[in-house]
């Protein structure tokens, strides 16, 4: 008997039930703890509002000054890991800011502008990860070294205010895990420098200058991280890439994010009437638009996977752009403006991929819904408008990583020229004014692929 029921063990084992293992979802195979070094590079943008709110009558107004540089630095920072999916850490950061604008004002013997060579901040880093990427918040200290100017134009009288001024930064990014210890981010940061308040060089007709220095910076970052854990950490990432992180296929999806113009408005045909209005100056002068504003919209694409690396694609979008500025001129009973509602874009993208994680460049066509604002307080009219559809083109870049499932998150800038529009507004023949009609776009996006 023993030996049949050990004969015939295994025989009556087979046909009993296997209980299959429990389900469990798998943590992030990565680890984020340790020291990193880096350098970035990308795009700077001021946002600067001088104003005379001292001053008497028509001098009693504001102006911006709107200027796009090119950026560059290092940073290091700390990274710890608290729990299989939140990432806290500091990351320090020093650089050069690119900021130097500065220009005769619309209809007026005096100059405005501002430089800003070089900045740095120290902020605090929280994240969500899926194991190979982070999708973080940041923000902490910023410190910039600034110089606000007011002068006449021919630089007679030039009274300058140069400080490194402390302020604020908030901001946010996603950063990728490239293979080895080498990780990609894109970011961008907000920065609020503060008020800086410069001497007339007038008297006290025209009193003192209030600068209000704001900065807008999107940036691509490239990290090491040291010590040996790296290899550990990125073993995910370095892994040859596989069909399970094909990125071929159709998707939807939102985005959201912060939207600034970088409008400039001019005469430049203007001619020498016999007989002028007295506030009219024949070609002279210059004013910029910079307004703030949050942007939403939706968006669709395809992607195509060429290679285990790279991918290329097409994608479309439209939503809110949320630009609606209007400032009374320094000096003048005039005001100038631009709204814009709406916009949308069609893109080519073209990237590399590590399997998760996706970096590439876009650019296409670009349609902004445009009000372009003239208005003479000098007459009793209401302002002259010109609104339409204006087509242009942008260019801008970004990473999207997979969540898991179906699901892709983005960050992304975009940076759109929408041409020229012109407004009849002024009392003069064949006078017009010219609005130089360019956004910033910085957004970050959901996708969800369609399809297994």
């Amino acid at each position: 008997m023993v030996a049949g029921m050990v004969c015939c063990g295994p025989a009556l084992a087979a046909d009993l039930p296997v209980k299959a293992p429990a389900f469990k979802a798998a943590a992030p195979v990565s680890n984020w703890t340790g020291w990193y070094v880096g350098v970035n590079a990308g795009a700077s943008l001021s946002q600067v509002n001088a104003s005379t709110p001292n001053a008497m009558q028509f001098l009693n107004s504001e102006l911006d000054v709107a200027r796009l540089g090119a950026t560059g630095g290092a940073q290091a920072g700390f990274n710890w890991q608290i729990s299989p999916y939140w990432v806290a850490g500091i990351e320090a950061d020093f650089g050069h800011l690119g900021i130097d604008r500065t220009f005769a004002e619309w209809n007026d013997d005096v100059a405005f502008g501002v430089k800003a060579d070089w900045y740095g901040t120290i902020r605090g880093r929280l994240g969500y990860t899926t194991g190979p990427s982070l999708l973080y918040l940041t923000g902490g200290a910023a410190f910039v070294n600034v110089k606000n100017v007011f002068a006449d134009t021919d630089r007679s009288l030039v009274v300058e205010s140069s400080k490194t001024a402390t302020g604020w930064t908030l901001g946010g990014g996603i950063e990728t895990m490239l293979g080895g210890n080498w990780s990609a981010k894109a970011e961008y940061l907000y920065i609020d420098a503060g008020r800086t308040t410069v001497a007339g060089p007038f008297g006290r007709v025209i009193g003192d200058a209030v600068f209000e220095n704001r900065f807008h910076v999107y940036r691509a970052g490239l990290n090491y991280r040291l010590g040996s854990a790296g290899t550990e950490c990125c073993a995910l990432a370095s892994r040859p890439n596989t069909g399970d992180t094909s990125w071929t296929g159709g998707y939807v999806g939102v985005n959201a994010g912060a939207s600034v113009s970088q409008v400039n408005a001019s005469t430049p045909n203007l001619p020498e009437p016999e007989f002028a209005p007295v506030f009219i100056a024949p070609n002279e002068g210059e004013l910029d638009i910079a307004g703030l504003g949050a942007t939403g919209s939706l968006q669709a694409g395809f992607n195509w996977q060429a290679s285990p690396h790279w991918v290329a694609g097409l994608e479309a979008d439209f939503g809110h752009l949320g630009i609606n500025r209007t400032i009374k001129d320094w000096n003048d009973p005039v005001t100038f403006g631009v709204k814009a509602d709406w916009y949308g874009t069609i893109r080519g993208r073209l990237g590399y991929t590590t399997g998760p994680s996706l970096l590439y460049v876009t650019g296409g066509a670009a349609f902004v819904n445009v009000k372009s604002i003239f208005g003479n307080l000098a007459v009793s009219s209401p302002p002259v408008e010109s609104s339409k559809t204006a087509t242009g083109w942008t260019l801008g870049g970004g990473l999207e990583t997979m969540l898991g499932g179906n699901w892709s998150a983005k960050a992304e800038y975009l940076y759109i020229d929408a041409g020229k529009t012109s407004v009849d507004g002024l009392p003069i023949d064949q006078a017009v004014v010219v609005f130089d009609n360019r956004f910033h776009v910085y957004r970050a996006g959901l996708n969800y692929r369609l399809g297994g």
